[in-house]
C-alpha cells in the first residue's frame, strides 16, 4: 500500500484520459506543482510536453537525471566555495533526488566538540536521521564540522532552512554523544554474559551460541589459512577477537545504527586496551558488505570474517533453512559469494570442506537439533559456495560454463577443496581450449570415455605382450608418460603444463582410434584395449570432468 493518500492521477495516451483508478480516485487531465512554488493552482495536462514544461514552472523538475545533475552541481559548488571534500555517497543522492521535486543544498555546521565522537557515528547519524551530506577537510581529510542538506524549497532567505537543520542536527548528535559515552563505561568483556538474551535464530540459539562456536571454528579457519605457520600472537589475537566480536549489539550506538556493527566494536576494543590486531579483526568482520564491497585488510580479519560466514552458512543449512529461486531471506547466497572472493581476491590456501566440516560438527555438539542429511551436508554446502564460484568466474573472469563445470565436478569427490587450486586449474583449461588440438583432442577423449562406460569396465592391468600394431604401443607408452607429467605439474602448480601433457596425447590417441578396432571377438585381446582406454580416461579425469566440456558444433 502507497504509505501517503493519493490527491490526484494523471494518466493520458495521446490526449485521451485512461479510465483507470486507484484508491478510489479515477484518472484525469488534471495536476498540480510545488506545494509551494506552485501556489496550489491546478494544472491543465495536454501531452508530454506541455507537462513537463507547466510544472516546471510550477517548481517541479519532472525529469529524475536533471535533479540529479542540479543536486551534484550544488554539492559541487558549495564544497569548493567552502574549501571542504564530499563524502559521496551514492544511496543518499538517490534518495535526495527521489524525496524533491526543486532541489536546493544549503551547507550547514555543526559544533566542533561533536568531532570527538568517532567519524562513523557522526556520519551515519546524519545520514540516517537527516539525510545528509558529511564533507571533509581537504587538508587532513578528516571529517569538517560541516554538513549538505538538499531542501525541496529555494526561498530568498536560506538561512532559516539552514538553522532548522542545524538545530534538529544538533539534537541528533548530542544523542549520538550520550551513546557513545554511556557505552564505554562498560567493557566489551562484561557484556558477553548478555549475549545469550540475544537471539541469533529462533532454530538456531542465541549470539551466544554463535560467539562460542566462533571461538572455535577460527582456531581451524586460522590454522588452514596460514598452514599452520601463523604466530602465536596471531592465533591470540584471532581467538581474543572471535570471543568479543559479537558484543557491541549489546551497546546503545549499534541499537541506534545497526549498520555500526563490527565498526563501533573495533572502537570500544581500542578503548578497553585489546591489541591492535583485535580492534581491526572487529571492526572487519562484516566485510565485505556489498557484492564489490572493501575486503578484510588485517589476517585476523580474514580469518573471523570468513569464520562468521561459514557458520552462518552451515547454521541455516543445518536446519534446513535453505535458499530456493529467487528467495534468500538470510542473504545466504552474499556470505558465500564473500567467501568466495576473500579466497579468491586473497589467494588464501585452505581446505574448504575441513571448514565446513567442522562449522558443521559444531552445531551438532553444541546441541542445535538439525533437519539435513548428514550423509549429504557437505556436498550440498559445497555445491552452494561453487554456484558462487561459477557466478565469480563467469561475472569476474570471464571463464566458460562448461570448462567451470569440468574443475568443480571434479572436485566434489576429490577430497581437500582448495578454491584457488581449482580457480588456477579453471583459468589454465579456459586457455588451453583455445587451442586448435582441444577440441579434436576431447573428440578423442569422448569416445574412449564412451566405449569404456558402455562396457562398464573395471580397471584390469595392460599386457603390453597382447599388442599388436604399433598404435597400441605407442598410446601405452605416451599414457605412462603423461600420467607422470600430469602428477608432477599438478603438484607443483604448473597447470598450464599439465594440459598440455595432455594435449599431447591427441597424435596417439587418433592413431588408435584410425588403425585399431577395439570390439574385436578375441576376448583377451578386446579386454586389454579397454583396458587401454581406460588408462586414457583416468588420465583425462585425474585432473578434471572433461565429459563436461562442449566442443563447437555438438
Amino acid at each position: 500500500r502507497f504509505a501517503r493518500p493519493i490527491r490526484w492521477l494523471v494518466a493520458l495516451f495521446n490526449d485521451a484520459v485512461l479510465p483507470i483508478e486507484a484508491a478510489g480516485i479515477k484518472a484525469g487531465q488534471r495536476t498540480y506543482g510545488h506545494r509551494v512554488i506552485g501556489k496550489g493552482a491546478p494544472i491543465l495536462v495536454r501531452d508530454y510536453a506541455s507537462y513537463r514544461k507547466a510544472l516546471e514552472r510550477a517548481g517541479v523538475v519532472v525529469n529524475p537525471e536533471r535533479r540529479r545533475q542540479m543536486i551534484q552541481d550544488e554539492l559541487d559548488r558549495l564544497c569548493a566555495k567552502n574549501g571542504v571534500g564530499l563524502n559521496a555517497d551514492e544511496s543518499l543522492l538517490e534518495q535526495a533526488v527521489f524525496t524533491t521535486e526543486w532541489p536546493c543544498v544549503v551547507l550547514g555546521s555543526f559544533r566542533p566538540e561533536y568531532l570527538a565522537v568517532p567519524p562513523e557515528i557522526l556520519i551515519t547519524s546524519m545520514k540516517e536521521h537527516q539525510g545528509f551530506f558529511s564533507v571533509r577537510d581537504r587538508q587532513g581529510g578528516t571529517l569538517a564540522p560541516h554538513f549538505l542538506a538538499v531542501a525541496n524549497n529555494q526561498p530568498k532567505d536560506m538561512s532559516l532552512i539552514r538553522a532548522g537543520n542545524e538545530r534538529v542536527l544538533a539534537a541528533r548528535l548530542a544523542d549520538a554523544k550520550f551513546f557513545f559515552d554511556e557505552d564505554r563505561k562498560a567493557r566489551l568483556e562484561e557484556r558477553l554474559k548478555k549475549l545469550g538474551g540475544v537471539t541469533f535464530h529462533q532454530k538456531l540459539g542465541t549470539m551466544g551460541q554463535k560467539a562460542e562456536r566462533l571461538v572455535q571454528l577460527e582456531s581451524t579457519v586460522a590454522s588452514a589459512v596460514s598452514r599452520g605457520s601463523a604466530s602465536h600472537d596471531v592465533v591470540n589475537e584471532c581467538r581474543r577477537a572471535a570471543q568479543l566480536c559479537k558484543a557491541d549489539l549489546l551497546t546503545g550506538i549499534v541499537g541506534e545504527f545497526p549498520e555500526l556493527q563490527g565498526i563501533m566494536g573495533g572502537e570500544y576494543a581500542k578503548h578497553d586496551g585489546e591489541p591492535p590486531g583485535v580492534c581491526q579483526a572487529i571492526r572487519e568482520q562484516y566485510l565485505p558488505k556489498a557484492l564489490e564491497g572493501e575486503l578484510p585488510r588485517s589476517l585476523p580479519g580474514l580469518v573471523l570474517s570468513l569464520a562468521d560466514r561459514l557458520d552462518t552458512i552451515a547454521a541455516f543449512f543445518h536446519v534446513g533453512l535453505i535458499p530456493t529461486g529467487s528467495e534468500d531471506p538470510f542473504a545466504l547466497r552474499r556470505h558465500a559469494t564473500a567467501i568466495v572472493r576473500i579466497i579468491l581476491e586473497k589467494s588464501l590456501r585452505l581446505d574448504l570442506g575441513q571448514c565446513i566440516d567442522h562449522a558443521r560438527r559444531l552445531l551438532v555438539d553444541g546441541g542445535i537439533k538439525g533437519t539435513a542429511d548428514e550423509a549429504q551436508a557437505r556436498q550440498r554446502i559445497a555445491d552452494f559456495v561453487f554456484e558462487r564460484v561459477r557466478h565469480y568466474g563467469r561475472t569476474v573472469e570471464g571463464l566458460r560454463d562448461d570448462v567451470m563445470e569440468a574443475v568443480l565436478r571434479s572436485a566434489l569427490s576429490a577430497g581437500p577443496i582448495d578454491l584457488v587450486e581449482l580457480s588456477l586449474k579453471m583459468k589454465a583449461m579456459h586457455a588451453v581450449t583455445a587451442k586448435p588440438d582441444f577440441d579434436p583432442l576431447i573428440v578423442g577423449f569422448k569416445r574412449a570415455s564412451r566405449i569404456v562406460e558402455k562396457e562398464r569396465w573395471e580397471r584390469q592391468p595392460v599386457d603390453a605382450s597382447r599388442f599388436q600394431d604399433p598404435a597400441e604401443g605407442e598410446l601405452h607408452r605416451r599414457i605412462g608418460l603423461c600420467r607422470e607429467d600430469v602428477r608432477r605439474e599438478t603438484a607443483e602448480g604448473r597447470y598450464e603444463k599439465a594440459l598440455e601433457a595432455l594435449v599431447g596425447l591427441k597424435p596417439a590417441i587418433d592413431a588408435f582410434f584410425t588403425n585399431v578396432m577395439v570390439n574385436v571377438e578375441d576376448a583377451a585381446l578386446r579386454s586389454n584395449r579397454l583396458s587401454l582406454l581406460k588408462d586414457v580416461s583416468e588420465c583425462f579425469t585425474s585432473f578434471a570432468d572433461f565429459s563436461r566440456i562442449m566442443v563447437q558444433g555438438t
